[in-house]
């Protein structure tokens, strides 16, 4: 095959890919549902979040989404404590997707898949903390109420969604063999 044939090719599968992109945030604008099971809808409900095309850019709506955080409390094994994100600040794009993957804990009902997705995050923290013990994740959400909520005197505020604590399994090891727990 020549170069023009590839050259040609390779826009045609690139129009195609950005023609779907374009046809599913028009869906997700449209708030339109692909189905209610199978690997499709997984799919397209994963691709959603990962680019932001289910967002349904739904600005001006009388219901605002309600914003979600994870922070996570590196503890040292000297005491001190510091507090680590995500998020790294290199780009707005790159944190955006940051934050779409954190929104995908919400969205899984799978209790062992959740907790795998939260390890997942910690492993990464703690390979920006080497020397650390532990670490204490949490996930929250900002709750804005909508605005007859806001008129009837709702206020918004952070409420907790997840808290647990990951130990660094080799110096728990370490430590379980220390205190005689492990052979």
């Amino acid at each position: 095959m020549n170069r023009t044939a590839m050259g040609r090719r390779r826009a045609i599968l690139l129009l195609a890919a950005a023609a779907a992109h374009v046809a599913l945030v028009c869906l997700g604008a449209l708030h339109v549902h692909i189905g209610d099971e199978g690997w499709a809808r997984r799919a397209v409900k994963v691709y959603g979040l990962l680019s932001g095309a289910d967002s349904g850019y739904s600005f001006f709506a009388p219901g605002v989404g309600s914003t979600r955080s994870a922070s996570f409390q590196v503890n040292g094994a000297d005491g001190e404590i510091a507090t680590d994100v995500l998020e790294t600040g290199v780009s707005r794009e790159a944190d955006i997707r940051v934050r779409n993957i954190i929104g995908m804990f919400w969205l899984e009902e799978d209790q062992m898949v959740r907790r795998s997705l939260v390890a997942s995050w910690v492993g990464k923290v703690l390979a920006r903390h080497p020397d650390a013990d532990s670490v204490v994740v949490q996930l929250d959400t900002f709750e804005l109420p909508s605005m007859a909520e806001y008129r009837a005197g709702k206020t918004a505020g952070w409420n907790l969604d997840y808290r647990a604590r990951f130990v660094h399994r080799a110096k728990l090891l370490r430590a379980q063999q220390s205190d005689g727990m492990v052979p």
